[in-house]
């Protein structure tokens, strides 16, 4: 590297006249691939010289067609070296498809090694999940020696803070054109070192530039001309760009462990499966525009404010919160002929003035990293799903995305079709950057989706939930766009698919195994700001937002789940096994309803089983004896309130019993089969105990690291003086009785 000839830059000024999307999201984190790059400039763009010593090449599979950059490092062997790559950058199907591949200057359109083989297994995208920059590395056994390219060192420790490198890549060489090989010249641009670490590297770029092509290339020190990582990602940071690097040190591990005693593997013996989460159709599919389609968040909110004036209403004319409890099955006086005893269902709620329904929006996590298995049978197949190579389940029924879905009917089975309407939002996202002004691509969609607008036909939502996990999961996480979509739905804003109900009490389900990584690139501060901003408008909307913070990762930083729902006065639940869903959303009620009691005054025998759902609908089973049994039925709410009513029934063992309407026919039945499990029942019970204690105790340990992520990330929450224990509002606004806006 002594030898290398230095660089120096000359200002030039790029061509701005289309959207340069640069970074492509297809995991939880951010990816560098070869799409068009960004070139946002404020004045002139640096553009290093073209590098005299060649150092990096081009990957050419079967047919001519181009792959990522790679270049070579020392290993044992006749051939004496290996080319090293970044694994996102190589579609491994398709190098198995080629047997050979060849490894050219683009400049002159010369061969400089073949290979056939990987030297060490391929390591994980960093984007998948239980990736890592410093695993996102790619190593090829060379037929022969390496000619006419450098053969560079590694570095034996990380570089230093403030050390200065240099990134050596292939400007353009992604963008085939018709007609035979384009000639690119090598670039160098240099950077310094803002963060080191074993797991990671970031360098900031004094500029931002074209980086069309440069995913895999070489970071080298300029002090010792080392190699100490891989470029893997970019993203805009004041003033140009950071970026970020694979440490080397993982490739150096790599080369020490070769595959078959360094003979290596053919491509084809270690060609991945396909899968929903790799496959070249998802990755086009997964294109996101603006989280609030066309309009700009400052619109969103003027709509979500006008709503909320429209619907506000004199809050003392509402009166105190009350009680209330209905018997909706059998009616008073019925003849009930059933074997000893009567089945009941009915509703209680606390509330503020009339309203009695509820509008639910059950929002979905959709991102590349559901694909990943739960470590449960989700789907009671049998089969219990395993993590693949590109980390999603083997069975994809029993990965995160299917414990999403399985949650979600759980809920549903259990409300009111004629009380509480349900709608699906799914939620993932890519980013895409352009400059202003500038068309955006036709194929761009939005990061959020209404599978299904708010209906009372549940069975448009399993149908729903079915397509929902039928098309996998796949991109990054805007949770602020899940937010306010729901909040789009349950308000019937324009462009929404729902029918207004502007007397309905509001509730989200917000479901998410990760942390918000959209709507800025490479900033959690912003993307935790955006979550909070879209939580404050819901809140001024009189809407409540329910969260489950899903498996380690969601867990591990929770600072958005834990304060959407304190902000909107929901309730936060981890979820740390995330298969444990589906038991977890049980525990949540959205009508503040603690319990509900059936007892047979004339006998003074309490009910069977007694089952409340998150919506206040109730159903239970009551022992009866011949003749007139009277039923007493007491709702107690989460404030310590009680309401009660009662109902007449005859019980004539030989007659007939009244005719039971069809939405109710599957809940009296699963009564009865929990009836026959008596001893089954109590056991859940206890579980159920057990399980309460154990989210008081992630819940509280959850919002700890959330408190300590605000202080990190330097952001103010502003809950005003919400009260979590306050029942739910009946409109806009109910709940927050400060707020004159």
């Amino acid at each position: 590297m002594e030898e290398r000839a230095g660089y120096r830059r000359k200002p030039i000024f790029g061509q701005c006249g289309y959207p340069f999307p640069m970074i492509d999201g297809t995991g939880r984190r951010l990816r560098w691939i070869g799409l068009p790059a960004l070139l946002l400039s404020l004045g002139a763009i640096t553009h290093a010289e073209p590098a005299p010593d060649p150092v990096v090449a081009e990957t050419r599979l079967r047919g001519g067609t181009r792959a990522g950059a790679v270049f070579f490092l020392p290993a044992p062997g006749e051939a004496g070296a290996v080319a090293v790559g970044a694994a996102h950058s190589f579609d491994r199907t398709r190098l198995a498809e080629s047997v050979e591949i060849g490894f050219h200057l683009p400049e002159r359109d010369l061969p400089v090694a073949r290979s056939s083989r990987y030297w060490a297994r391929p390591g994980k995208a960093y984007h998948a999940p239980g990736g890592t920059m410093r695993e996102d590395h790619i190593v090829f056994a060379l037929e022969e020696a390496p000619r006419e390219i450098q053969v560079l060192q590694p570095a034996a420790e990380l570089p230093a803070v403030g050390a200065r490198v240099e990134i050596v890549g292939l400007g353009g060489a992604s963008a085939a054109r018709p007609g035979g090989p384009r000639p690119v010249t090598p670039r160098r641009l240099v950077g310094t070192v803002v963060r080191s670490a074993p797991a990671r590297i970031e360098v900031d770029l004094a500029s931002v530039t074209d980086l069309r092509g440069w995913g895999g290339a070489p970071v080298v020190d300029t002090a010792t001309g080392r190699v100490v990582g891989l470029l893997q990602a970019a993203w805009p940071a004041e003033g140009g760009l950071r970026t970020g690097v694979g440490p080397i040190g993982g490739v150096v591990a790599a080369i020490a462990t070769p595959l078959d005693g360094g003979v290596g593997r053919l491509f084809a013996s270690l060609a991945p499966r396909a899968s929903a989460a790799n496959s070249p159709g998802a990755r086009r599919r997964a294109t996101t525009g603006s989280p609030h389609g066309e309009r700009t968040p400052e619109r969103t909110e003027a709509m979500v404010l006008a709503a909320t004036r429209r619907a506000e209403r004199d809050r003392r004319a509402l009166g105190p919160v009350s009680l209330r409890v209905a018997i909706d099955h059998p009616a008073a006086g019925a003849t009930v002929g059933e074997a000893g005893h009567a089945f009941l269902a009915g509703h209680a709620v606390a509330l503020r003035g009339n309203g009695n329904d509820f509008d639910l929006v059950i929002v979905v996590d959709t991102s590349g990293s559901t694909l990943a298995p739960t470590g449960v049978d989700v789907d009671g197949d049998g089969r219990i799903g395993e993590p693949r190579e590109d980390g999603a389940s083997s069975d994809p029924g029993d990965s995160i995305l299917a414990s999403e879905v399985a949650a979600a009917a759980r809920v549903m089975a259990g409300l009111d079709p004629g009380r509480t309407r349900v709608a699906i939002v799914s939620f993932s996202g890519q980013a895409t950057l352009s400059f202003p002004g500038a068309r955006a691509p036709a194929n761009i969609k939005r990061a959020a989706i209404t599978v299904e607008p708010l209906t009372s036909d549940y069975q448009r939502i399993r149908r729903g939930l079915g397509l929902l996990q039928e098309r996998g999961g796949f991109g990054l996480t805007h949770m602020a766009a899940g937010i306010d979509l729901a909040m789009l739905e349950l308000l019937g804003l324009p462009g929404a698919l729902s029918a207004p109900a502007p007397d309905s009490r509001k509730i989200v389900l917000f479901f998410t195994d990760g942390q918000p990584t959209l709507p800025v690139l490479g900033s959690e501060a912003e993307n935790v700001r955006a979550v909070l901003g879209s939580a404050s408008r819901a809140r001024r909307a009189g809407i409540r937002i329910h969260s489950f913070a899903i498996g380690p990762e969601a867990l591990a930083g929770p600072v958005s789940t834990v304060e959407m729902a304190a902000v909107t006065g929901g309730l936060f639940t981890p979820v740390r096994p995330p298969g444990e869903l589906v038991r977890f959303v049980e525990t949540v009620s959205f009508a503040a309803i603690r319990e509900v009691e059936l007892h047979n005054l004339t006998t003074g025998r309490a009910a069977h089983q007694v089952r409340v759902h998150a919506d206040g609908s109730w159903d239970g089973l009551v022992p009866l004896v011949p003749g007139e049994n009277w039923i007493e039925v007491t709702a107690r709410s989460e404030l310590g309130s009680e309401a009660r009513e009662r109902i007449r029934l005859e019980h004539v063992p030989e007659a007939g019993g009244p005719a039971i309407p069809a939405e109710l026919v599957s809940k009296r039945g699963e009564l009865l089969r929990g009836r026959l499990a008596a001893l089954e029942s109590e056991r859940v019970e206890a579980m159920r105990r057990e399980l309460t204690i154990e989210i008081d105790r992630e819940r509280a340990a959850a919002r700890k690291r959330a408190a300590e992520q605000l202080k990190v990330l330097e952001i103010e929450v502003d809950r005003d003086a919400i009260d979590p224990a306050a029942p739910p509002w009946n409109g806009p606004g109910d709940h927050f009785p400060d707020d004159n806006q």
